[in-house]
């Protein structure tokens, strides 16, 4: 039995449905989407609620980076894929946004404005602050209920990701739902041999989460890569460079290392 709700515990048909995506990929210079697995694995989501009112919210990139753009080719992917009319709009929680959902009909999808134009999407607070920002209360009211569906950017309580599971009853995607299911059965360790990969430059994280799947058990080999490598290999006494202890040294892992 699962511990949480998905699509099947809501009704759909005519409902006026929030859903968190994650569609933050990679770009050219011209603006043009170069690979767009991450709209493909929303793909059974959005079918599933093709009777109901659908605002998605998204974002792409961060702040000071050349892809930090808005989301007008994302909505032009998403009508490709799906083969109907996904409409952009330039604004995340102001008037047109809001004029835009409340003139929905079933069947309507709308793509808001990439979350991150909005600076208080990206602190990291508890879900009952974030409820509070103008952002969540200027939007719930126009909904029956929010869907996460972003499982990649849901290690973070960024105001778009948690905010709206405070004042809406909340389930997860389809695709947030295959990716719980088969983190579960990893760390359960049904099926053998059980390997966890783990890597990228946030070593702190991973580490606690190698810490919590051996002593859960089940896990039959744990593989690093990325700085996290480099930080097990610091603590196996290996000579990993000066440029190396340097990197991880400025990204304050030090600690990490006696931790490995």
């Amino acid at each position: 039995m699962k511990d949480y709700l998905t699509l099947d515990d809501f009704p759909i048909d005519n409902q006026r449905i929030l859903v968190r995506v994650d569609v933050n990929s990679p770009m050219d210079p011209d603006g043009k989407i170069l690979d767009d697995k991450r709209f493909r694995g929303h793909l059974p989501t959005l079918r599933d609620l093709e009777d109901a009112r659908v605002v998605l919210m998204a974002h792409q990139s961060r702040a000071g980076k050349k892809d930090f753009t808005t989301l007008e080719a994302h909505a032009r992917r998403f009508t490709q894929l799906l083969h109907r009319e996904v409409t952009y709009v330039d604004d995340i929680f102001g008037s047109h946004a809001r004029e835009s959902i409340k003139a929905m009909k079933p069947g309507d999808v709308i793509l808001l404005e990439n979350t991150r134009f909005y600076s208080e999407e990206n602190i990291n607070r508890p879900p009952e602050e974030h409820a509070k920002s103008h952002m969540v209360q200027k939007l719930y009211p126009l909904f029956d209920f929010f869907i996460n569906d972003a499982f990649a950017v849901s290690h973070r309580s960024h105001l778009s990701v948690v905010g709206f599971t405070v004042v809406l009853p909340s389930a997860a995607g389809r695709l947030m739902e295959k990716e719980i299911e088969a983190l579960d059965m990893g760390v359960r360790g049904n099926e053998h041999p059980s390997i966890f990969v783990l890597g990228g430059t946030k070593a702190d994280d991973s580490i606690k989460v190698i810490q919590n799947i051996f002593n859960r058990g089940g896990v039959d080999q744990v593989l690093v890569t990325g700085v996290v490598a480099t930080v097990f290999q610091m603590a196996a006494g290996v000579n990993v460079g000066e440029k190396n202890q340097e990197f991880v040294a400025g990204l304050d892992y030090s600690d990490q290392v006696a931790i490995a």
